[in-house]
């Protein structure tokens, strides 16, 4: 349910979408000036790919000519040279080509140098909107050949807005109480206010949607500490890893933030070479923004690290 509310609901035009203005009034002002490469930059869950694909329907792209690429799982230089190759090629829907390239600061240094070629030479059929969580990750050579766009977490203002929006829409009624907690929640991220908003909208009351949320907000902790735990007891990679298979890594970066929390706490009373193992390998990363992906990695390094 909550995956069907979030798709139903996802803006389809400018007008649709609830905040952030100044990021909308950017996008046009670079597309009038001729820009046809975009950085959107921000938080998980604040809609960069949603801009992305709306700004791909304004230059006039139709939904076969937009292609979205998952840039964690395709990091090589073939990504570059695959579309190097069809940027020769006219739109067969539309009349633009466009690549909505997701979390772009995971490409590996040589494919972000490979893409840097097909940035500079874009025919005027083509658009890349590049989209990031970390643009501190990206090279200097492939952002000056972006125009930059932030996105922001929406405001509480804004949030209740969206929701109440949706609850309208659906033809429901919530109370104030509920609205505030998943406004706490959901931390600014759209994306997760509605998938909490579709888990307890048709319950049969704001009792119960309460008693929810609540259940909600010790739930992804009480998952992370078991795997803390698990870390620093008698484990392996496999047990671990049955382990994140049931945690919510909707926001990736609060389960490392945790298990660094927890293994400086359990530092504090005295040296414990697993907790030692488990910081470094869950603090070798800035953020983590690719969920079970970069979880798996520092699993891999933690366990690598007791080995040696």
């Amino acid at each position: 349910m909550a995956k069907e509310l979030y798709r139903k609901y996802r803006p389809s035009t400018f007008e649709d979408v609830v905040g952030n203005e100044t990021a909308i009034k950017s996008l046009k002002k670079e597309l009038k000036n001729g820009s046809h490469v975009f950085l959107m930059t921000g938080p998980a869950g604040c809609g960069k790919t949603t801009l992305a694909r709306i700004m791909a329907k304004e230059v006039g792209a139709g939904d076969l000519s937009i292609r979205e690429i998952n840039s964690a799982e395709n990091r090589g230089i073939d990504t570059a040279r695959e579309i190097m190759e069809q940027m020769s090629f006219m739109p067969t829907d539309g009349n633009a080509s466009v690549w909505i390239l997701d979390e772009c600061h995971q490409m590996t240094p040589a494919n972000q140098n490979a893409f840097l070629k097909p940035l500079e030479e874009t025919p005027d059929h083509v658009y890349f909107f590049l989209c990031t969580t970390d643009p501190q990750k990206l090279i200097a050579p492939l952002k000056t050949r972006c125009s930059v766009v932030n996105v922001k977490p929406l405001n509480d203002e804004e949030m209740k807005i969206l929701l109440k929006r949706v609850v309208k829409s659906e033809d429901k009624k919530m109370g104030s109480e509920v609205y505030e907690k998943i406004i706490e929640l959901a931390n600014g991220g759209s994306r997760k206010a509605l998938k909490l908003l579709a888990k307890v909208l048709y319950l049969d009351c704001d009792e119960e949607r309460l008693e929810s949320l609540k259940s909600e907000d010790v739930s992804e902790d009480k998952d992370a500490i078991e795997l803390c735990r698990a870390l620093l007891g008698k484990t392996n990679f496999n047990s671990c890893m049955k382990l994140v298979s049931t945690i919510d890594v909707s926001e990736p970066e609060r389960v490392r933030m945790l298990v660094l929390s927890y293994m400086n706490s359990v530092l504090t009373k005295g040296f414990n070479e697993k907790a030692a193992a488990a910081m470094q390998a869950f603090g070798q990363n800035t953020t983590f923004n690719n969920g079970k992906f970069q979880i798996t990695i520092a699993l891999l390094d933690y366990f690598s690290l007791l080995s040696e």
